[in-house]
């Protein structure tokens, strides 16, 4: 049976929770609640929301993500990209990080930076080379040359 609305609130609403722990007593029959906090108003329960989902790895737990990737709150959308280095394998999951590479944010764009390199997004090789050669930003344009250089 999938955990109430406020019985995930109150799993997640902590300083520093345990993700790894609370998603290993999560289904898949939570997602649907843990996709609708992540529109929460309170940004801390979203973005938390946002992390539990990237631990889901399932196409169901990508769905939430993806729509937390096109949120109009760049935190959210950073929450979006950090958490997608963990689904790096599940099918879709690589266009979702092409499009927050594209993101009109700073912020937004080195987390999906760094999501590729972790989860060594190798189909993203042409992107990054791209955003290396245009990036006006100088700390964001040597972070896509580093990376760059690091993708197998």
């Amino acid at each position: 049976m999938p955990f109430t609305k406020d019985e995930l609130i109150k799993m997640i609403n902590l300083d520093e929770p345990d993700y790894p722990e609370i998603v290993s007593k999560l289904t898949q029959d939570d997602i649907p609640i843990l996709v609708e906090l992540t529109t929460a108003n309170n940004p801390a329960i979203a973005t938390k929301a946002i992390s539990c989902l990237g631990l889901m790895k399932s196409a169901k737990a990508l769905q939430g993500l993806e729509s937390a990737a096109k949120h109009p709150d760049p935190v959210r959308r950073i929450a979006a990209a950090n958490s997608l280095r963990n689904m790096t394998t599940v099918q879709g999951s690589t266009q979702v990080l092409e499009k927050l590479l594209d993101d009109t944010d700073i912020g937004v764009r080195k987390f999906a930076l760094k999501t590729v390199e972790a989860g060594n997004v190798s189909a993203l090789r042409e992107k990054v080379r791209a955003i290396s050669l245009k990036e006006a930003n100088p700390t964001l344009k040597s972070l896509s040359e580093n990376v760059l250089q690091r993708l197998r």
